[in-house]
């Protein structure tokens, strides 16, 4: 399934090749982020499931939308528009504060609706079945962007998607992880028009005062605590049918679909892939401007103005996914010793003041303020 900046996409999986599962073929579900570049977009669309759980609730979205500092129409006239992924966290975050709700993301998720992703959520609705439906979410899932990314594994017939993010991520409070699970299961029943559920759901999250909505909404056993937040699913789900499916209606949606990809790969060409070769040289003493620019087979002048034309820098890129990455080692307890390695720092001392330089904050204090916010 795809929630907001994330996606569930299933793949026809040769069962022979997996363990203790009878000949034939099964559908699996895999999610996958794109951690290569530097800023992940997703489509102002999406909040429109954000917006629908929160007028249910009665709570104005205009008013929260400037109070964030950003113009409503600009959410409301563009459904198509992007914007930057920790654009959205921190409306998602502010919305949840607005709601008062514990369970913010939970429930929100059960306000999924494939006409609020764009094209591909209308795709997914004229398939013929949930398996066709994942395989075309497989395929177009960049229509709404994407963020969180799974592990998959295929065990005695019950198929584990493990939720995870790129290391280029914000930090992603526990209400995008459960509308990522809610949302998904949502729509597996909205789609088919079946009472289905997961096998299990776990949470990489303390358990709250009550499960009791968690078991509501998922109605399986849910897990608190664990090292990875994830869901267990029936592969025969994918060979349920989607309800009121409209194949000619299918063609003619995919062919724009088509269209609209080709227009997005077009766009920030150069800064996506000068972001690989970095992200692939941040632990080289060879990461320089010259060094990318040949890789890319071109001067160091065109390389400028490429990016100067796609509103980057080259020091400026460097030091966003430098920051990101270290951002997300610092969650992940890494060591400051083991950061300055792996970010291509000189020594742990240059680190420490380029991210007290970043944040306005030492690595510890940000680390601590994350343990705290969690």
């Amino acid at each position: 399934m795809i929630y907001s900046a994330s996606r569930v996409i299933f793949y026809a999986f040769p069962s022979e090749s997996t363990i203790d599962s009878p000949i034939g073929t099964v559908i699996i579900a895999i999610m996958r982020s794109r951690p290569t570049d530097p800023s992940i977009f997703v489509s102002v669309s999406i909040l429109a499931q954000m917006f629908s759980y929160l007028g249910s609730l009665r709570v104005e979205t205009e008013p929260l939308l400037t109070s964030l500092g950003l113009d409503p129409r600009g959410f409301r006239d563009d459904p198509e528009a992007r914007i930057p992924m920790e654009l959205y966290v921190k409306i998602e975050d502010a919305a949840a504060r607005a709601a008062g709700d514990p369970c913010f993301g939970l429930h929100m998720g059960e306000f999924a609706e494939a006409g609020s992703w764009s094209i591909l959520g209308c795709m997914m609705m004229n398939c013929r079945s949930l398996g066709e439906a994942f395989e075309k979410s497989a395929k177009y899932y960049r229509i709404i962007g994407d963020l969180i990314e799974g592990r998959v594994s295929l065990r005695k017939n019950k198929v584990r998607v493990a939720l995870a993010v790129p290391p280029n991520a914000p930090a992603l409070s526990r209400h995008c992880f459960e509308c990522v699970l809610s949302s998904s299961v949502t729509m597996m029943r909205t789609l088919s028009g079946a009472d289905v559920s997961p096998l299990e759901v776990g949470l990489s999250y303390p358990e709250p005062e009550s499960r009791r909505e968690y078991e509501r909404v998922f109605r399986c056993p849910v897990g608190f605590g664990q090292e990875e937040s994830y869901m267990i699913l029936d592969p025969a789900i994918a060979d349920l049918p989607v309800l009121y499916a409209n194949t000619a209606l299918l063609e003619r949606v995919e062919a724009y679909a088509v269209e609209f990809l080709s227009s997005l790969e077009e766009r920030d060409a150069a800064t996506r892939q000068a972001t690989r070769l970095i992200l692939s040289r941040l632990a080289d003493d060879s990461l320089s401007l010259r060094s990318v620019a040949k890789d890319m087979s071109m001067s160091v002048r065109t390389l400028q103005a490429r990016l100067g034309a796609e509103g980057r820098r080259f020091g400026e890129l460097v030091g966003e996914l430098r920051l990101s990455l270290a951002k997300k080692y610092l969650r992940e307890r890494f060591t400051v010793e083991e950061i300055t390695c792996l970010l291509g720092f000189s020594e742990p001392s240059v680190f420490r003041k380029a991210f007290k330089k970043w944040t306005g904050l030492t690595p510890g204090e940000y680390r601590e303020r994350e343990i705290v916010a969690r």
